[in-house]
């Protein structure tokens, strides 16, 4: 996980944004062999995220390896996933998307990771099932697939930096904590910093020095991203996604959902209802 992707203002935003979904599928590279790699052509973009066994990727002339959460993100010219572990072959969800006027140009990391291997594969699941349904409106889906899979790169963007400016593992450790929590609570800061051997001031300065953020707006962040979830892909009460996400009371979350989204937790959950539903 050594090589990490090029800071944010480094990714390009004025860029056209995907025009269509080409392809979406599970891929099984089979054992003993090699795969047969690809050039990524003009006008395309190809994510690759790992569900599980072992390959190598090229970047920039060194071979990285990527195992189950690798979130791998090709633009023109790049190449797919070249080299794999015969005995433990990679999976992958490989999505192609045609994205004019890009010309080579990332808006991602090159490499990322997706930590939670369990939710990756519930998502890979998910857009595979959507993806052969004639009843998915293809627009929808493709802001979704597209959407997601920036937002998780560009979360891990946060905690992977080159090897010679890695981060402290008590930091590490306290990312962790604040980006899975625990079902049903929200670790308050005084109890992640002494998990790590941190003073709560110590933890807020570094959080603020390294990371340029606040522990309360990853841990925020996090929660709110469950909580989207739940409300698009389950009919779950909104007082228990409040409670499982970590917040003090429906009242709460919902006041705080429409701060970070804008929108209510009900209109959120009716305009994803009715975009699956197409």
């Amino acid at each position: 996980m050594g090589i990490v992707a090029k800071k944010s203002e480094e990714w390009k935003e004025d860029v056209a944004y995907p025009r269509s979904l080409v392809r979406v599928g599970h891929y099984h590279q089979p054992a003993g062999c090699e795969p047969l790699f690809e050039t990524i052509r003009f006008g395309r973009e190809l994510i690759e995220l790992v569900t599980g066994g072992r390959g190598w990727v090229s970047v920039e002339g060194k071979w990285v390896e990527v195992t189950a959460g690798a979130l791998i993100w090709q633009v023109e010219g790049d190449q797919t996933i070249a080299r794999s572990d015969w005995d433990n072959p990679y999976r992958c969800l490989a999505v192609e998307i045609a994205t004019p006027y890009l010309r080579g140009l990332r808006r991602a990391p090159r490499v990322a990771w997706w930590h939670d291997v369990e939710e990756v594969n519930r998502f890979t699941d998910e857009v595979v099932r959507w993806s052969v349904d004639d009843r998915v409106d293809r627009t929808g889906l493709l802001a979704y697939i597209y959407g997601r899979l920036l937002f998780q790169s560009r979360l891990s963007a946060r905690t992977q930096v080159r090897e010679e400016d890695a981060l402290p593992e008590p930091l590490r450790q306290a990312l962790s904590l604040l980006e899975s929590g625990e079902e049903g609570k929200a670790l308050r800061l005084g109890e992640v910093a002494r998990r790590v051997g941190w003073s709560l001031p110590y933890l807020h300065e570094v959080f603020r020095t390294r990371l340029n953020t606040t522990p309360h707006e990853i841990s925020l962040r996090s929660r709110m991203q469950r909580a989207r979830e739940r409300l698009a892909a389950t009919d779950q009460p909104i007082k228990r996604i409040a409670a499982d996400c970590g917040f003090g009371s429906a009242a709460a979350f919902c006041y705080a959902f429409k701060e970070r989204v804008g929108v209510t937790p009900l209109s959120y959950r009716r305009t994803a209802t009715s975009t699956r539903r197409g």
